[in-house]
This record gives C-alpha cells, sequence and structure tokens, in this order.
C-alpha cells in the first residue's frame, strides 16, 4: 500500500473541502492519503463524504504539535463498520453490476448482459432478504406524518424492483431479444432504482441506524454478524 501526504495547515477553512476532493478524487483502491490539519477536519471530512456517497473512511488523530493528522481510506478498502455501511455498499455494488448490464446491452453483448443481469438479480434478492427478513423484523418504524409505515412502503417498492428485474432478466431469454427491445426496460428501472435508493438512504436508514445505536452492544454485534452472514 502507498501513501501520499498533505500539508493543509495553511489553506484557508473555506477551500479545505476542495481541497481535500482534489487530494482524493483520483486515488485508487490499496492507496491512502495523509492530510494534517490545523483544526479538527471532522465536519470539513463528513460534508465531503457525503457528497461522494460515502466512499471514504478515515483516522484522525493529534499530533506532539497540536496540529490534527489524518489517514484516508477508500471505504472499499476496510471492512464495513455496521449494518448500515453494509447496505449502502451492497447499494453500490449492486449500481455497478446493473450499469455493467446497460453499457453491455448498448454495445449488442446481450450474452454477457444477460449473465451479469442474472447475477443483479441473485445479489438482488438477497439484499432484499436482509432488509425484510432481518431488519424490517427486528426494527419496528413508527408512522410517518402522513400515517405510512416506511417500512411497508420500501418493502412494497422492493417488490416493483425485483419484480422488474426478472421481468428484464427473462426479456435476454427472447429469441428476438435487441438492445432495442431490452434497453427501453433498464432505463425505467435505472431511474426508480436511484430514485428508490435515494428515498431508502434519506429516509429509513437513518430510523434504522437510531434503533441499532440504541440496542445493547451484544443485540448490535449479533445483529451486524446476521447480516454480514
Amino acid at each position: 500500500m502507498t501513501d501520499q501526504y498533505t500539508d493543509l495547515t495553511k489553506t484557508a477553512a473555506g477551500h479545505l473541502q476542495t481541497a481535500v476532493f482534489y487530494e482524493i478524487k483520483e486515488m485508487p483502491r490499496g492507496e491512502t492519503a495523509t492530510i494534517l490539519f490545523a483544526e479538527d477536519p471532522a465536519i470539513v471530512l463528513h460534508s465531503l463524504n457525503l457528497q461522494l456517497r460515502n466512499n471514504l473512511r478515515w483516522e484522525i488523530s493529534r499530533t506532539d504539535t497540536g496540529q490534527w493528522l489524518t489517514v484516508i481510506h477508500r471505504a472499499e478498502d476496510v471492512p464495513p463498520v455496521d449494518v448500515l455501511d453494509a447496505l449502502k455498499r451492497d447499494h453500490k455494488r449492486l449500481d455497478a453490476m446493473f450499469s455493467q448490464v446497460i453499457h453491455l446491452t448498448d454495445q449488442n453483448h446481450l450474452v454477457q448482459a444477460h449473465a451479469i443481469m442474472q447475477a443483479f438479480v441473485e445479489g438482488l434478492r438477497r439484499h432484499l432478504a436482509v432488509e425484510h427478513d432481518i431488519l424490517a423484523k427486528a426494527i419496528r418504524t413508527p408512522p410517518n406524518a402522513m400515517g405510512q409505515d416506511p417500512t411497508a412502503a420500501m418493502m412494497q417498492e422492493h417488490n416493483e424492483i425485483l419484480n422488474q428485474s426478472v421481468m428484464i432478466e427473462l426479456s435476454f431469454e427472447e429469441t428476438d431479444a435487441t438492445p432495442s427491445s431490452i434497453s427501453p426496460l433498464l432505463a425505467i428501472l435505472a431511474g426508480y432504482l436511484s430514485k428508490h435508493e435515494y428515498r431508502e438512504e434519506a429516509s429509513l436508514f437513518p430510523i434504522w441506524t437510531g434503533a441499532i445505536n440504541n440496542a445493547p452492544e451484544a443485540a448490535r454485534l449479533a445483529l451486524f454478524t446476521q447480516v454480514m452472514a
């Protein structure tokens, strides 16, 4: 593992987030960025990480001179830290697979696209099993302002996503399948997936996070172990 070192102690506070972004934006897997700050960079890093869809991890320590030394990793280079971290990572993994399906279909590589679509559907089933059979059963969510159960709403969307995914998987098996017959279906599902993941991570995940954080440590560990399995 290689490492790059940058001193940002002289950088103005208003420019720190941009400066950190340019230091890590092309950082490949397996590498780290070590950055020295004059003040605690936690707020800057959390704000940047939000923009980057939680793709960063870091450790902060104080130097003998009172400065803040931070080692930044790509998230995939370190293990998930909790249940929601694991779920968000799986969202990204499934998104990447689905993007491959779209690209290969557009290039008329339907055999390869079909194989990845089959793997996507299998991965989606496992992901939904975690959310439906483990988390939804372990954590009861209160109704929102409209009297709706956010977990029930997400589960309904999950079923629609899975049904659409299976339909697309089967469409590759049609004897007259072509990019022009499959690509519109992929585009529709891509938009639905993106909106669903945003709503889920913004509305349901914070509720689940709060419930898990308030649970006894042994229960949190048991749940995390079950999800990772």
